[in-house]
This record gives structure tokens, sequence and C-alpha cells, in this order.
């Protein structure tokens, strides 16, 4: 499987082969609730930034976590 790399908004970079690689390496980088499990930091990752953007970015699967991040421009791909 092939490796993506992802810049994120905030200038970090993340090295991943799929969705489910992404949010437990975002996860375990995070200042914010790093000791829950990914379901849990996608939780509550999506009603902080909610919270802030009010933009609402799914959070029932990584792959939707993550298509999301993409699509309001948190998460780029080159």
């Amino acid at each position: 499987m092939n490796n993506t790399i992802y810049f994120l908004q905030d200038g970090g970079t993340i090295t991943a082969a799929c969705a489910t690689e992404f949010v437990t390496k975002l996860r375990e980088g995070s200042r914010f609730d790093s000791e829950h499990t990914d379901q849990e930091y996608m939780y509550r990752f999506a009603d902080r930034y909610h919270d802030q953007t009010g933009k609402i970015i799914r959070a029932d699967s990584p792959d939707h976590f993550l298509e999301d991040l993409i699509g309001f421009g948190y998460v780029t791909v080159k």
C-alpha cells in the first residue's frame, strides 16, 4: 500500500497509508484528547472544529473524517 503525505493547516505533516492510520497519527500528535480512542478523538475534534468554524465534520468513520478535513481545507494532499 502506498503512503500519502497529508499537509495540515497548522504546518504539520502526516504520512499514512489509509484514513485509519491518518486518524491514529493525528490523535497521537495532538495536544487534545491524545489519550482517547481514535473514535473518541474524531468526535471531540469534530466538536472543537464546529465550535471554531461552524463547519460539520463527519466523525462516523476515518474515511468520512479525512474526506471532510480535506474538503474544508484543514488537510491538503500533494
